[in-house]
């Protein structure tokens, strides 16, 4: 069932499972509960669409706007969350991630990647992102498993990103959980606290601002907090009344090692021999599902260099600069103002002025047939399908593509979210970030360029011109990568390490959880929402344990 909270009702609902949170992690996570026979709510402070007062709840102050985007960008206060913009790219972390890494800061995983495997599976099955096969020899069969040919041995292989429709989880979930009986979904709850019994062991209830204005008390057996990084972290900090730091925080860990991902294009590859045999392109799979090959710094490379996680792809010229005379990268950049903000934040922050974009149509108006047929497939591959069609990817005739990395980030405990002063429209203080990034990063990524390098020349596949300072001044002037909110609640084994346990469980709080990024104790080289939904669905199977005992 769905329907809208009232105050008036509110303080009478009880249930066995509370989910705070109807994004991706909280609607996978009530969907994995539906056969349970335990009742659920789902409390979503947004509606059916986003509307103003939601996203002025999400602005707050940011320490260097150019190194990190507004807050109330790459965010959605409505049912569904940040799936509704989401790109689709899914990858799971590696087992490097999980293992013991004694040159990157922190204690690292409490679990090993032979706990998350099972999950995996089907948290790739709930992004509809194909089967869990990342090996292009497997999941391609036929087809060429290298990036490039003769390029991949014990430093550098290639490997695959698998992308969803992408999947709005409100719309694959949507329905199954509005018919359950099990599940009622509340929309409009903004939580505003956390509220614990007086010895701080376990919570006593949560909360809630109701549109009207009301407030409302609502009771669980367990509560899961499933917000977002940042929500939730700016959540457990503001439920000060019984602990004044914040809950969980006993150990001052939580809002501290705020992560996202270093991710930027540096540097040119020149590849030898035939262009048609570099596979820089999306495909599909058997399953329908559109992957792409990248390069990947495997473990015993960064064993050797004692580097981070990282990844390379191909990406294309600079849009916003006409000198690279193509139709499509022209038409791309004059109409950035239609793509999301999102998705389209460097092209906007580049400006040519008149001059430049008179460059640009000429560029269109010397190659009509070209777009023209672009513009075809684009609409066909991204406009009507299903499943859309990621991004757009370019061959280059000339064999030269500009790199594109994304690596890690380490855990860093000056680089953080605390509470500013000022409150939004239902009373809660607003986040100020402070992200920082270790000098140590910006090495590792320069030693991970210089192995990439290396291998190019030693394979004779190609090779690669780059300045390491541009690559470090480039990974800082893009800063934080997007919605990739990591970190600020991390598991630990031990509650001096962290502010949730292995089974998500916040330490010293024993029917108190969290389902989000924030609870990830590394950033890897993927992209996080995989990892998001393989822990929620494993939590899920926990607490359907806890409860039947």
């Amino acid at each position: 069932m769905i329907a809208e909270f009232t105050a008036a009702a509110g303080s009478s609902l009880e249930f066995d499972i509370c989910i705070v949170g109807g994004g991706a992690a909280g609607l996978t996570l009530a969907a994995s509960l539906i056969d349970s026979g335990l009742s659920v709510v789902v409390l979503e402070a947004g509606g059916r669409k986003p509307d103003a007062k939601g996203l002025d709840a999400y602005k707050g102050e940011v320490a260097d706007a150019k190194a990190h985007p507004f807050l109330h960008h790459f965010r959605v206060r409505a049912i569904g969350g940040a799936s509704r913009i989401w790109g689709g790219r899914c990858i799971p972390y590696d087992d490097a991630d999980l293992a013991e890494r004694p040159w990157v800061p922190g204690p690292g995983w409490p679990i090993g990647w032979q706990a998350l495997e099972p999950y995996y599976i089907a948290a790739q099955e709930a992004a509809e992102a194909g089967p869990f096969d990342y090996d292009p020899a497997t999941a391609l069969p036929g087809r060429p498993a290298e990036f490039a040919p003769g390029l991949d041995g014990a430093l550098v292989r290639t490997t695959l990103e698998r992308f969803s429709k992408p999947t709005d989880f409100w719309k694959r979930y949507g329905a199954a959980l509005t018919a359950a009986a099990n599940v009622l979904v509340l929309l409009h709850a903004a939580v505003t606290g956390v509220r614990l019994r007086p010895d701080a062991a376990s919570v006593d209830h949560i909360e809630v601002a109701a549109a009207d204005g009301g407030r409302a008390k609502v009771r669980a057996r367990r509560y899961v907090i499933a917000m977002g990084g940042l929500e939730t972290t700016r959540l457990l900090l503001a439920s000060s009344d019984v602990r004044p730091a914040g809950i969980g925080n006993d150990h001052d860990h939580l809002g501290r090692y705020y992560m996202s991902h270093l991710a930027a294009t540096s540097g040119v590859v020149t590849f030898n021999g035939d262009p048609a045999r570099i596979n820089y392109d999306y495909e599909k799979d058997a399953s329908g599902a559109y992957v792409r090959r990248r390069l990947w710094l495997t473990e015993k490379a960064q064993r050797e260099i004692r580097g981070l996680n990282v990844i390379f792809r191909t990406h294309l010229p600079d849009p916003a600069d006409p000198a690279h005379g193509d139709p499509i990268l022209s038409a791309m950049y004059l109409v950035k103002d239609l793509v999301l903000y999102e998705y389209s934040r460097k092209m906007r922050e580049a400006g040519p002025g008149w001059g430049g974009r008179l460059r640009h149509l000429g560029n269109i108006l010397a190659h009509p047939i070209r777009l023209a047929r672009f513009a075809v497939n684009w609409v066909r591959d991204r406009n009507l399908a299903e499943r859309k069609m990621p991004s757009v990817v370019l061959g280059s005739p000339q064999n030269r593509y500009p790199i594109e990395f994304h690596a890690e980030q380490s855990p860093n405990p000056d680089s953080r979210l605390t509470l500013t002063g000022d409150r939004d429209a239902y009373g809660m203080p607003r986040l100020r970030v402070d992200w920082r990034v270790n000098a140590a990063d910006l090495e590792a990524l320069k030693r991970a360029y210089a192995v990439l390098a290396a291998e190019l020349e030693r394979t004779g596949v190609g090779r690669l011109d780059y300045s390491p300072d541009e690559v470090a001044e480039r990974a800082l002037a893009e800063g934080a990568y997007g919605g990739h909110h990591l970190g600020t609640t991390r598991m630990s084994a031990r509650p001096e390490d962290g502010v949730v346990d292995p089974d998500l469980r916040v330490h010293g709080v024993n029917n108190l959880f969290v389902a989000s990024g924030s609870v990830l104790p590394t950033s890897s080289q993927a992209n996080p929402t995989l990892t998001i939904l393989a822990l929620s669905l494993r939590l899920g199977d926990r607490l359907r344990a806890d409860l039947a005992a």
